[in-house]
């Protein structure tokens, strides 16, 4: 059971990039076999212990079980031998939820691990009669979307869900399901969904972030309302700062703190390796890794996106295929560069994510543990973030 919340908890439902995934089953079978391997090995020594000079055991089987063979002894038995638990990912697209300790709670894009936020959300509210959801939009890419209409929050009329996204994001949600304009294309044969607004009976709300100063962008009828980039969100006691990434679709990234905790997002964001710092797209990237260096200095918890090692973004090294594919200008930062940044913000904690979907389990185990290495040497954490994590602030 879960304590009272301090300042901010923080869930991971989905930190898989690009699209959803299920581990094969090769890979399923790997990791078991090391799990059963490392059971194994753990048994025999605790046997040793108990082995005569000539080689033969000199107890029963009760003794070594502390009981008759039964399901309960068995498994206090194994218990005991605290098992190694296999490391797992998770195969949900991108989904945050903070619960905040004056009761709100925020979502962070609605990829695929949103049914689950969703399902957890339908438990926490129970008989609740008012309640309301704050989600936070990044941008408008399938794998931070995907599992919105899906989810069970839109179907209870008791709900109330307010969106802060920019308008690709909105626009992406409202093309289809006509959320906010109340307007739906039935006949269109480029549906991704057969659902639309009527059959949601809870209530939506959109606020569009944009640069107020600078952008000329006209009013639209599915936005209820503007709040300017340069200028925090307030949520209860939670000071949200949304600013932009470098991403081929315009992207958010957002510093929330909250009692002095502060945890930063930042997904789909690439540090361009370029060859001209002169040419537009490099200048672009390198200021918007300046802005996140900014925000995201001396923060307790940084979640990034390091979809490439950088031997993989220069085509060095292949993933996922037979031979290297360049990554620069897909919106991806390669893990090296996360770190590095990480260290120069003096992060406490960085959680990597938006995994590539080519890139293999026994693969993410590997830069898990060299990460594990690199955190020692920093004084920092750096992991590779897993989804059903929750990180309490």
């Amino acid at each position: 059971m879960i304590g009272d919340i301090e300042n901010l908890r923080i869930h991971f439902y989905g930190v898989q990039g690009s699209g959803s995934i299920f581990p094969l089953k090769e890979e399923r079978d790997d990791i078991r076999m090391n799990s059963d391997l490392d059971l194994l090995e753990k048994v025999f020594s605790k046997l040793q212990d108990k082995t005569s000079a000539n080689n033969t055991l000199d107890c029963s089987l009760e003794e070594i079980l502390d009981g008759p063979l039964t399901k309960d002894s068995l498994k206090r038995f194994r218990d005991s031998l605290a098992p190694q638990e296999p490391t797992i990912f998770g195969g949900w697209t991108t989904c945050f939820r903070l619960e905040t300790s004056d009761g709100y709670d925020i979502v962070i894009d609605c990829g695929s691990g949103f049914r689950l936020c969703a399902q957890d959300l339908d438990i926490k509210w129970r008989d609740q009669e008012q309640r309301t959801l704050y989600i936070l939009g990044t941008h408008a890419h399938f794998d931070h979307t995907e599992g919105f209409d899906q989810s069970n929050v839109c179907f209870d009329p008791r709900n109330h869900i307010h969106f802060f996204a920019n308008r690709s994001y909105l626009t992406s949600l409202d093309r289809h399901l006509g959320i906010f304009s109340h307007q739906a294309n039935r006949n269109d044969e480029g549906r991704p969904t057969p659902l639309n607004y009527e059959m949601m009976p809870a209530s939506f709300e959109s606020t569009e972030i944009r640069d107020t100063v600078n952008d000329g962008a006209e009013p639209n009828q599915m936005v209820s309302q503007y709040h300017d980039l340069g200028e925090p969100i307030q949520i209860g006691k939670t000071t949200i700062q949304p600013f932009s990434v470098f991403h081929p679709d315009p992207c958010l990234g957002y510093r929330i703190e909250h009692n002095g905790k502060v945890f930063v997002f930042c997904t789909d964001h690439e540090l361009r390796r370029g060859d001209n710092p002169d040419f537009p797209l490099q200048v672009a990237s390198l200021e918007a890794e300046q802005r996140l260096i900014e925000q995201a200095m001396n923060a307790d918890v940084l979640y990034r996106d390091g979809q490439f090692l950088r031997a993989e973004y220069d085509a060095k090294k292949p993933l996922g295929g037979a031979i290297g594919v360049p990554r620069k200008d897909w919106g991806h930062s390669c893990i090296e560069d996360v770190v590095d940044m990480a260290i120069k913000a003096n992060v406490g904690r960085t959680y990597i994510g938006h995994h590539d979907p080519s890139r293999s389990w026994s693969e993410l185990i590997k830069i898990d543990a060299d990460l594990a290495k690199q955190s020692e040497q920093a004084g920092l954490h750096f992991e590779m973030a897993k989804a059903e994590t929750i990180i309490d602030l």
